[in-house]
């Protein structure tokens, strides 16, 4: 499936998509391609993957907020849930900004999202994660340069 045509939108509907999204805590690809389209304003695209994955390429616009993970069995989740409960420090997050967290296909966005939730973030997940951006034929960049949460 080829994107949608490239068109800017305008601020109105950058910040409808983006509380929609907030409020069924979920957002397409297609979905946040529009609103990176548009720039929008305190909205912050967090990948949540580890660094061996940002290998394979970040969304643009991305801020990396590494974390381990066991990659020989992607299911087992529980390696990444104890690594983000020990860096997840509230004091590095602006609680005025918007979060889009973004993993590889999702199962550790929805373990971010409660921690995000429970200390009252405004985020959302992307759905099916890099792949899934990838999959629509949205571009991915070098990870190299991108500004990092530590």
């Amino acid at each position: 499936m080829a994107p949608q045509p490239m068109t800017t939108p305008t601020t109105q509907a950058v910040e409808e998509i983006i509380e929609r999204a907030l409020f069924n805590e979920m957002i397409s690809a297609q979905q946040l391609h529009d609103v990176m389209a548009g720039n929008p304003q305190r909205l912050i695209l967090l990948d949540i993957r580890c660094r061996e994955e940002y290998q394979e390429g970040i969304i643009p616009g991305s801020v990396l907020f590494p974390n381990d993970h066991n990659l020989e069995d992607r299911s087992d989740t529980s390696i990444f849930r104890r690594c983000f409960n020990l860096l997840f420090k509230p004091e590095k997050f602006n609680p005025l900004m918007r979060f889009v967290l973004v993993c590889r296909s999702g199962p550790r966005t929805e373990i971010a999202m409660e921690i995000f939730l429970e200390h009252g973030f405004s985020a959302c997940e992307l759905i099916g994660g890099v792949l899934e951006w990838s999959r629509q034929g949205f571009p991915l960049e070098p990870a190299e340069g991108a500004p990092v949460l530590s």
